[in-house]
């Protein structure tokens, strides 16, 4: 698959190739697995030699070898070997006093089983030459968490030493959309099927296009009966990230994807106390997202929902781990049927998140707004999908989510909608807009005010 966007992130890399003069720098790439990062680093240097280092879960004298056949045929001859990892770091930056030199470090948080002092070597040598040499050190890993805390965390050595820090993040809808159009597999209702379970994660795209089907229903068939990388993918992140407490947080994740939102529902769930791993789920792995309806006070922690942060592994935990029973005795197309049968409940909860996103990130009718989100009551009794409030007129707009339109757009369904807005005490205070969204014509559609009409 041909690369697509990042282009902000491909300039702020390439920036820091040009500041290559008698200067080291280090650059941090970070994001969720299959987001990227290596596809991205090799992207900026397509034009630029560089050392690639994978640190693969090896001894450290087998990578040094691998390391030094590297260097031999990129830089230039090494002359013996190197008996540690401090020696041929050292070496790198000797070189780099005479040439500018990039190297890339992919997997860096596999030192931490397979040589934890590696990174006090690089801080030692990067502090002592970084004014003197021209070496750029490229960092990324697939543990999200790893990553963040080896770079971020004020008690570890390369603390404050990264110069750029890009956290990558899912591919913009409009991205989204070009790849299936690209691919000869654009409507409407696929960029909601591959949103919904897949959302903007690169090498997932490539999963897609390498069934060669054409049409959604027998592409995900193909990758839940005959491909492996789904059932695998939420195991191997547990495994990474989570170590020992792998259980607890499998039955957490599981809740919320089921739609347990309160911690207190959470609770219940799983028969346990929620609150530390919650709080690691939303900080430290970037897995899930606390929320407030929109005009609350964010200190009211009762009212307070949990949502994942990754559609992934929300369809992951949802239909894939529950159903992972099937796989074990050999009915992956027991399984696929009944996810199928399962999907649209789930793709029409989705459907608000894509159209919340495209008024993010295309905002079809120039709207000013200054906070958006869901509203719901302390008893769960209204809810608004969609609001956008503009602090500075006085304006609210309101956004009805359907993937039926035709449905949506009755004149019963559009009094409750009115009805609904009418009992929300914090909208008296504005002047309220309604909008509409949905599907025809399996192009998805928002219906503004005076006829305006956005399809895509």
């Amino acid at each position: 698959m041909k690369f697509y966007d990042r282009e902000h992130e491909l300039k702020r890399l390439r920036k820091e190739f040009q500041k290559l003069k008698h200067r080291s720098s280090v650059i941090v790439v970070a994001g969720r697995r299959r987001i990227g990062k290596t596809r991205l680093v090799f992207e900026a240097h397509k034009d630029k030699p560089f050392l690639y280092f994978f640190v693969g879960k090896k001894k450290m004298p087998d990578l040094l070898e691998e390391w030094t056949d590297e260097i031999n045929t990129k830089i230039g001859k090494v002359y013996g070997e190197f008996s540690n990892f401090s020696q041929l770091v050292g070496y790198l930056f000797n070189k780099a006093k005479e040439k500018e030199i990039t190297v890339f470090f992919d997997e860096v948080q596999n030192f931490l089983t397979i040589n934890p002092a590696a990174f006090s070597d690089l801080q030692k040598h990067f502090d002592i030459n970084r004014e003197t040499s021209s070496l750029l050190l490229v960092f990324a890993g697939s543990s999200y968490s790893m990553v963040e805390k080896i770079f971020t965390g004020s008690a570890e050595p390369l603390f404050g030493r990264a110069t750029e820090f890009i956290r990558l993040s899912y591919l913009p809808v409009n991205t989204q959309k070009e790849i299936l159009v690209d691919a000869g597999f654009y409507s409407g209702e696929n960029l909601l099927h591959t949103f919904s379970i897949f959302d903007g994660i690169p090498r997932f795209y490539e999963e897609i296009l390498e069934t060669g089907k054409k049409d959604f229903k027998n592409t995900l068939k193909e990758l839940i009966v005959n491909k492996e990388f789904l059932w695998e993918e939420g195991l191997n992140m547990m495994r990474e990230e989570f170590g020992k407490d792998y259980s607890i947080y499998h039955s957490i994740l599981s809740s919320i994807a089921l739609g347990k939102r309160s911690r207190n529902e959470i609770e219940q769930a799983i028969q346990s106390s929620a609150g530390g791993y919650l709080h690691n789920l939303e900080k430290v792995y970037g897995l899930v997202k606390k929320e407030s309806p929109i005009f609350s006070k964010r200190t009211k922690g009762g009212i307070q929902r949990y949502y994942f942060a990754d559609n992934f592994y929300e369809f992951w935990f949802r239909f894939i781990s529950r159903f992972q029973y099937l796989k074990e005795i050999n009915r992956k197309e027991k399984a696929y049927e009944k996810i199928w049968e399962l999907l649209p409940e789930y793709e029409g909860y989705k459907f608000e998140a894509l159209i919340k996103r495209i008024f993010i990130e295309i905002n079809p009718f120039d709207i000013e707004f200054t906070r958006i989100g869901r509203y719901w009551d302390r008893k769960g009794e209204n809810e608004i999908d969609i609001i956008m409030a503009d602090e500075d007129s006085g304006t609210a707009y309101l956004v009805e989510v359907k993937r039926n339109l035709k449905k949506t757009l009755k004149k019963e369904e559009k009094i409750k909608f009115y009805n609904k807005a009418a009992a929300i005490p914090p909208l008296k205070e504005y002047n309220i807009r309604y909008l509409f969204a949905g599907i025809e014509n399996r192009h998805i559609v928002i219906l503004g005010e005076k006829d305006n009409k956005f399809i895509l």
